[in-house]
């Protein structure tokens, strides 16, 4: 390992407690992210460097997924695996990454798409491949770091049953999830994040 990823990994094993969602795109992680929210912890969803979790207690989303296959996460973190039946996943994904532009992709996303997903643009038969492929990688990957993978099917279980367990902690909010529903589309994000940056707001994801 190189010198500056001991370093990393050195400054996040004294972090504190850390959970990370290292299921792949739309399997759940934003709502997973928001119940941590609820429950008190500092989130980070789709963070585009390393370095960006340092800051918080939670990540989700790709590039976490990512990080934790090259093992540069650190052993004292919790893990969770999110995780959907395939065929609606797919469904999902579709969705998602038709409605994004090519052009609007950086080199990180585009790195991590290939490496997690077999190819940058949607591809059902390669997204099918990719997920089975993934939860065997994740089994891997925390057997050799010695650590626990939690799995938790967020759609199929949308309550705070898995994270309450999980934590120790009691949520006084309704679980922020609505089953049967995802519109979440390029475009539909990007008007989110307008709105949320005029009201002087952080939004999750840019």
């Amino acid at each position: 390992m190189n010198p500056k990823r001991a370093v990393k990994r050195l400054l996040f094993s004294l972090s504190g407690a850390k959970y990370y969602f290292v299921g792949l795109t739309a399997t759940g992680n934003r709502t997973a992210g928001k119940a941590m929210a609820l429950l008190g912890y500092s989130w980070r969803h789709y963070p585009m460097q390393l370095g960006d979790l340092w800051r918080y207690q939670v990540g989700t989303d790709t590039p976490v997924a990512y990080w934790f296959r090259q093992g540069l996460l650190p052993q004292n973190g919790t893990f969770i695996l999110t995780t959907r039946a395939l065929e609606p996943w797919l469904e999902d994904c579709q969705v998602w990454f038709e409605s994004r532009p090519l052009e609007s992709l950086s080199e990180f996303e585009r790195e991590t798409r290939q490496v997690l997903f077999g190819s940058v643009t949607f591809d059902r038969d390669r997204f099918a491949t990719a997920y089975s492929q993934h939860t065997e990688e994740c089994i891997k990957v925390a057997a050799k770091m010695g650590v626990q993978l939690h799995q938790w099917n967020v759609v199929a279980e949308p309550n705070w049953n898995f994270l309450n367990q999980l934590t120790g902690k009691q949520a006084d909010h309704p679980f922020p999830f609505t089953p049967g529903v995802y519109d979440k589309t390029w475009e539909a994000v990007r008007i989110s994040q307008l709105k949320l940056l005029k009201a002087g707001q952080n939004p999750e994801f840019l």
